[in-house]
């Protein structure tokens, strides 16, 4: 075997040599380039904007991305401190942050708007932090997040949030007229269709007294959902009263059969309240009246003429659960579970052609729900149904 090598293969081994020699010459000829395009490169591959700056300010490397956010050429700021292409107002501040770090070390983060070279004005967070080299020179580096677009849409915010207080000010005031305007011509016409009907017998017909009988029912009605759109509006906005007080049950009970004594006379309804043993619960007085009254005004509407409505309670450890029964028309049980769903917008005609606006639940739902209880219903299709609803007794 001939361990010697050709002519041929001596000629291009000493071709590679020559080109591996030019590689080697051309990588290493200037240390000081080919750190520079390292680091370059390095930095480059970041998305943010990257710079590191001199003691002076003046920027000795920094990304394309740096570039870019600034609309800037590499040439024509490389080794500058930028100060000088920046409105004169915005100079002292430009550089005050850099002096600041670099002479303590403490990282900074900051938020500014700058114009540069009379470029669109950028909104943007720089975290800068100094660095010291081996010989003891001191760099401050930095990186950049462009926000303007965020600080365009803060803005904006602000902008909407400003406008939504006006309105939400402008809707408290309309409800406020409602409750006010409206409220008291409606109380007027109830009280004088009390009077009118309480000697309706002296001077008027037993049709015509059944005439103020409905006057007086649909004042009422009307009056339940004014005062469930009101309170309704309040639950929502945060301004409802949720103060407790102490509350004999059976006395606010009574007052409440009272008052809708008169719609269930109209249908023929026999209306009882069947008390227990005295209860008396810490809750709110107001919202304990509107959940009765929209029960027992639903179980009316629902339950036909000569029917019963009774409304009881009893005590479980340490709740109270009040119940409102009819021997009504009943409720399907796939309607039963979107009752207290304002969404599900359940609406249903009464038994003498009532109408409503689904409401009144979902209201009695909401305030239980602030005065830490819960409510459901038991019912069957032609048989009648329970509502009930428990509350904390609260007892101190």
């Amino acid at each position: 075997m001939n361990n010697q090598l050709s002519r041929q293969e001596l000629e291009n081994q000493i071709e590679e040599l020559k080109k591996q020699n030019e590689i080697l010459k051309l990588k290493y000829v200037d240390q000081k380039e080919d750190k520079e395009y390292y680091y370059h490169a390095i930095i480059n591959s970041i998305g943010d904007p990257i710079f590191v700056k001199d003691e002076n300010s003046r920027l000795l490397l920094f990304n394309d991305a740096f570039c870019k956010i600034f609309k800037l050429k590499r040439v024509d700021i490389i080794g500058k401190t930028l100060a000088e292409d920046v409105p004169p107002d915005e100079r002292e501040s430009f550089l005050k942050i850099d002096k600041q770090v670099i002479a303590d070390g403490v990282e900074n983060i900051n938020e500014e708007t700058l114009t540069v070279r009379e470029k669109p004005t950028r909104t943007i967070s720089t975290r800068k932090t100094r660095f010291i080299d081996s010989e003891g020179r001191k760099f401050l580096v930095g990186i950049i997040h462009d926000i303007t677009e965020r600080k365009k849409i803060e803005e904006s915010l602000r902008n909407s949030e400003a406008q939504l207080i006006k309105l939400n000010d402008t809707k408290d005031k309309i409800f406020s007229i409602v409750a006010h305007d409206l409220k008291g011509p409606f109380y007027t016409i109830l009280e004088f269709s009390k009077l009118l009907s309480k000697d309706a017998d002296k001077f008027i017909s037993d049709e015509h007294k059944n005439y103020l009988d409905y006057i007086n029912s649909s004042v009422k009605s009307s009056l339940i959902l004014l005062d469930n759109l009101l309170n309704w509006a309040k639950s929502q906005t945060g301004q409802m009263n949720t103060n407790v007080e102490k509350i004999n049950l059976s006395i606010l009970i009574n007052d409440v059969i009272e008052e809708t004594s008169t719609a269930a006379a109209v249908k023929n309804i026999s209306l009882n309240y069947i008390p227990s043993t005295k209860i008396d619960i810490y809750s709110h007085e107001n919202m304990l009246k509107v959940i009765l009254r929209n029960l027992i005004y639903n179980a009316i509407k629902f339950t036909n003429p000569g029917g019963n409505i009774n409304v009881f309670n009893v005590i479980k450890q340490n709740l109270v659960e009040v119940t409102v029964s009819d021997n009504g028309v009943g409720i399907l049980k796939n309607i039963q579970d979107r009752l207290f769903d304002l969404s599900a917008n359940v609406l249903s005609v009464g038994t003498d052609n009532e109408k409503g606006s689904g409401l009144g639940l979902v209201l009695c739902k909401e305030l239980i729900s602030i005065l830490g209880g819960n409510i459901w219903v038991e019912s069957k299709e032609g048989k009648g149904s329970e509502f009930k609803f428990t509350l904390p007794l609260n007892n101190p």
